[in-house]
């Protein structure tokens, strides 16, 4: 890892825009929200905007989120921030009082056929120009349209007088009173063509005259309508709004001279699409809307569940009829019907597979319930894990494991361990399950060698395949999955820090942790009150939880490792032990591939659990390991009696010892072998003789290996070198994490109190160079003292150390908060306030209280606080580098950030150093 002048700029910049962006950071309405916002129509926005206060033409142009992202902090306006979070709050109220709308909406059981005559939803309007049936009776006000040509042309509009007849021209009345259409219109052009020779005539029908009709009964508007003589009963009810709440859209008559002449069933119609009694109306009709008869409701797996309005006779059968029949998922085994009876609600069980089912007569008030079919299946097999198909099969008598995982490089993954698989058998309706230990290649394989017994499977097994080790397949796939999932719910900043690196991983060790204490909890994602950080530990917690059962998940198991692919199987374990039954887990620690808690298999023993753990490491001593085991409650001791047994792993796996049988809660620790270690190097770099890797032994000092290497040459800086150890190393990545999550927390907690948004990239920044950040785990030596022989100087080397011994330095670097960072020309006799002074001096921002040297052996050194910029034991020395801090109280800083600035600077020393060559 280099790093350049452009990152100490970087550096700097980022810092001091943090403390500035610190009081103002909050978050701004995303993309999605103000196009949800421009979407709602114009008066709906005005409105939401005079109710916030917020102005209208921040949405204008380009995302409101996008522009303020790009302002810098020190030009956001108040304004602008004072919409946004106004904005925001209106869509989020929006939004809320839509999911409050939507259950009642979805659970409300409405009318069959209500919406028919619906004003919002009809397109009826009177058609004035529709044609005109050939069987049309004409009367008085009809208006013919007449047409003559051949040797003169002319055009005529004949109203039918109150005797009907209509004039011809030259030709005196004619009589169509009685006539229909296609009649009148054949006798007016025989009558022109008889008394004109040369002449033709054509007849259409023009204005239609006008009828008096009445709608009575349980209409929505009831009385006299003027309409057109061609008016049908079902237009006739729409002129007059339609059917009232307890009309009938069964029994509609129409009364003509006293008797009824029709009877229309409107569910003919929206059922079968017969209009045969949909007559066309006449002058004087009268149109009755009776009362609704028996109405019944149907609800659950049919089609079109609503309440249906009975007909006389009608039954069942013809009830699941017009609710469009059953859906696929319908258990018509347990149908039920209530109905009230002389002492309230009753409750009728029926199996519509029964013939006498569908000739059930219904009463008025009666509500069919069709429920659903569970969703579970009853003769499966589950595969869970490091296999190609993760998913459920369908089970068969005789089945075994290689008649669903029939080819090793076809249906296992590269990485699978076909040493250990897991069968996890239910026992009982209690859902008690017990575990089987197989070995993977020989069930995949069939094989009968080795005294391999075949293991046949049984309905609702579960089979778990693991990968090698602690090992993961693709393990990206799985947290896009997460990403995708939760980022709605979290905020712009939340989302890039959180949901940032393996989630899955870095969750799971949060909820393993807690393991004992969430195994009779549910986890909650759709609490709102849940923290954000809570809200992806809870998603990532149900997905464990159920990973074997939901599809979605159990298709992404390939992509967990073997600890995450056991916890819902321990879990279930723990929950299933009582005072009666013990718990059926035990674990295994020490030099093992994975260390940790595995299911006690039936017939468990030491060689299985060994095998749970990925087997031994090389450096594992197999003459001794011990086993630890609770024996009994002492009661007279409070406490229980614990027995610790030595075995011999070496003669238990070769076979020359019986192996030991374990039981609940043992704990089996495998030592490592003393002093063991594959290969011991160290690495010298830079100005030896001959630089390269060298293999030590224990004990060797630092010096001996540079003598090895030639020693120094003329060109060696030994005040300078920079000696690393990967342990070391390790402490830094592990105090940078923790440190790393206090800034998060930290950072989180000033948005969530903050009321001004924060925009500027600075702060996130800054945390991603944190976290991307590799610590160099650099041991301060005194290189110089050691090479004249001083014993109490010198050090044992380690595996994996590494010294690099740079050549003569020449300057003097100054970094932080001065004018004009960069490197000096050494000069003996400068001291700290000239080296400040060639940097241009402080910046505003700097504190000059807390000035700091890094010495080129990484020593720190703070100068002396009496004339400290002059004293002599503050000399400086080539390779030194003088540090100006940020003051951390300027503008609302986070405390913590004068030790993150310390560890950047710290480090871009030591690698400033290493590529110094």
């Amino acid at each position: 890892m280099r790093l350049s002048k452009s990152f100490f700029r970087k550096l700097v910049v980022s810092t001091a825009a943090l403390f500035m962006a610190a009081g103002v950071m909050a978050q701004q309405p995303s993309a999605a929200q103000i196009e949800q916002f421009k979407r709602l129509p114009k008066a709906q926005q005005e409105a939401l905007a005079k109710q916030y206060g917020f102005d209208l033409s921040m949405i204008s142009g380009t995302s409101s989120a996008n522009r303020l992202q790009s302002q810098d902090v020190e030009k956001l306006m108040p304004q602008a921030d004072r919409d946004s979070m106004l904005l925001m709050q209106a869509m989020a109220d929006l939004e809320d009082k839509r999911k409050t709308r939507e259950p009642d909406e979805k659970e409300q059981l409405k009318r069959f056929g209500e919406n028919l005559f619906d004003a919002n939803i009809s397109t009826f309007a009177p058609v004035a120009n529709a044609p005109v049936p050939d069987n049309y009776r004409l009367g008085p006000d009809d208006t013919l349209l007449l047409q003559v040509y051949g040797k003169q042309s002319s055009n005529y509009e004949l109203v039918v007088n109150r005797e009907g007849s209509v004039n011809l021209p030259d030709l005196g009345p004619v009589n169509v009173a009685g006539l229909t259409f296609s009649q009148a219109s054949s006798l007016i052009r025989n009558r022109i063509a008889e008394a004109n020779i040369g002449l033709q005539a054509a007849v259409t029908m023009g204005q239609l005259r006008t009828i008096n009709v009445f709608i009575a009964g349980e209409a929505r508007n009831p009385g006299m309508y003027a309409v057109s003589a061609l008016t049908s009963v079902t237009q006739a009810l729409f002129v007059s709004g339609g059917v009232s709440e307890i009309g009938s859209l069964r029994d509609i008559r129409v009364t003509r001279s006293g008797q009824t002449v029709a009877r229309f069933d409107l569910y003919d119609l929206l059922l079968k699409g017969n209009n045969a009694n949909d007559i066309t109306l006449q002058h004087g009709d009268v149109v009755f809307v009776a009362p609704a008869g028996a109405v019944v409701a149907i609800e659950g797996e049919v089609r079109r569940p609503a309440y249906y309005e009975l007909a006389t006779g009608e039954t069942l059968g013809q009830l699941l009829t017009m609710a469009g029949g059953l859906q696929a998922s319908a258990h018509v085994n347990a149908v039920s019907l209530q109905r009230s009876g002389p002492n309230g609600r009753e409750l009728v069980n029926l199996n519509l597979t029964e013939p006498s089912a569908q000739s059930f007569a219904l009463r008025s008030g009666d509500k069919l319930v069709v429920p659903v079919l569970s969703q579970r299946v009853r003769d499966q097999v589950t595969i869970a894990g490091a296999v190609s198909r993760p998913g459920t099969y369908a089970w068969r008598s005789g089945m075994q494991l290689h008649h669903l995982l029939g080819n090793v490089w076809s249906d296992l993954l590269h990485s699978t361990d076909t040493d250990y698989a897991l069968i996890v058998r239910r026992v009982n309706n209690r859902g008690d399950v017990e575990v089987l230990q197989i070995n993977l290649l020989d069930a995949v394989d069939n094989s009968q060698s080795g005294g391999f017994t075949p293991v046949s499977l049984q309905p609702q097994d579960i089979v778990l395949v693991f990968h090698q080790v602690n090992l993961a397949y693709e393990r990206e796939q799985l947290n896009t999955f997460i990403r995708k999932a939760v980022h709605n719910k979290l905020s712009h900043f939340s989302e890039n820090v959180l949901l940032s690196g393996d989630i899955t991983g870095n969750f799971f060790k949060q909820i393993e942790s807690n393991s004992a204490l969430i195994a009779s909890t549910q986890f909650k994602f759709d609490d709102k009150e849940l923290s954000e950080q809570a809200l992806i530990e809870s998603f990532v917690g149900t997905m464990l939880q159920q990973l074997y059962v939901n599809p979605e998940y159990l298709a992404l198991s390939k992509h967990f490792t073997r600890r995450e692919l056991l916890f819902p199987l321990l879990q279930t374990l723990r929950k299933q032990s009582t005072d009666q039954r013990v718990i059926p887990i035990v674990s295994v620690s020490g030099d093992v591939k994975v260390p940790g808690e595995y299911p006690l298999a039936q017939g468990g023993n030491v060689a299985m659990l060994l095998q749970a753990a990925g087997g031994l490491n090389a450096s594992a001593y197999l003459p001794r390991a011990e086993l630890s085991r609770f024996l009994a409650q002492q009661i007279e001791r409070n406490g229980v009696e614990q027995q610790n047994i030595n075995i011999d792993l070496g003669a238990i796996l070769s076979g020359q010892q019986q192996d030991l049988q374990l039981t609940s809660r043992d704990r089996i620790n495998v030592f490592s072998t003393p002093d063991w270690s594959q290969v011991r190097l160290v690495n010298i770099k830079g100005e030896v003789r001959f630089p390269g890797t060298y293999q030590v032994l224990k004990g060797e000092k630092l010096s001996d290996v540079i003598k090895r290497a030639g020693g120094f040459t003329r060109d060696a800086y030994p005040y300078g070198a920079v000696f690393t150890r990967e342990a070391i190393k390790q402490r830094e990545t592990e105090q940078a994490e923790k440190l790393l999550a206090q800034l998060k927390s930290d950072v989180t907690s000033r948005i969530l109190t903050s009321g001004q948004p924060m925009t500027a990239p600075a702060p996130l920044q800054m945390l991603q160079e944190l976290q991307t950040l590799e610590p160099v785990g650099r041991m301060v030596i005194d290189l110089e003292q050691i090479m004249l022989g001083r014993t109490d100087f010198d050090i044992e080397v380690e595996h994996r150390d590494s010294l690099t011994i740079p050549r003569t330095q020449t300057s003097v670097t100054v970094m932080g908060e001065v004018q004009h960072p960069g490197s000096h020309r050494y000069r003996a006799g400068l001291s700290v306030r000239d080296y400040l002074a060639l940097a241009g001096g402080a910046r505003k921002r700097a504190d000059e209280k807390r000035v700091f040297v890094i010495r080129a052996d990484g020593s720190v050194m703070i100068p002396s606080q009496n004339r400290w910029f002059s004293a002599a034991n503050d000399e400086l020395r080539p390779g030194d580098t003088v540090i100006m801090p940020l003051d951390t109280e300027y503008k609302d800083g986070l405390s913590m950030w004068a030790q993150v600035t310390q560890i950047f600077y710290q480090t871009a020393v030591a690698l400033a150093a290493l590529n110094s060559f």
